[in-house]
């Protein structure tokens, strides 16, 4: 498991929400098949696009989620869903290089939403 944070501001206060997520990914790909990277266990993955030119998304069959988009200095910039509604294929085109996508339902006010933090491991160091 990994932890992003999420930072959040309302009024004149400012927070962080810890989110708690099974992985982190990078791909390189204009085209991107979602269900290939998410399964019904899937609370949450971000997912870093490296590739230079808008991505594509199927999105079919990955559902309930939520997408949060952030730009490259990772400050938010908008959110969609993906929720299964019926027979079809579901895609999108974006050119955000990183989405973190959680499952539904979740407990985020998305107006209150400012950035994404990434808590990166510490090697271990043996003596």
């Amino acid at each position: 498991m990994k932890t992003v944070f999420i930072n959040l501001k309302e009024g004149n206060k400012s927070s962080s929400k810890t989110i708690t997520i099974n992985d982190i990914i990078t791909l390189d790909e204009s085209f991107v098949d979602m269900a290939n990277y998410l399964n019904k266990d899937t609370a949450g993955t971000l997912v870093h696009f490296k590739h230079q030119q808008i991505i594509q998304l199927n999105l079919t069959r990955v559902s309930p989620y939520i997408l949060l988009f952030f730009d490259d200095n990772l400050n938010y910039e908008g959110a969609t869903h993906s929720i299964f509604s019926g027979a079809g294929s579901f895609t999108i085109q974006t050119a955000y290089k990183y989405i973190l996508f959680l499952k539904i339902p979740y407990d985020l006010k998305l107006n209150n939403i400012i950035s994404l933090s990434i808590k990166t491991p510490q090697p271990n160091v043996l003596k």
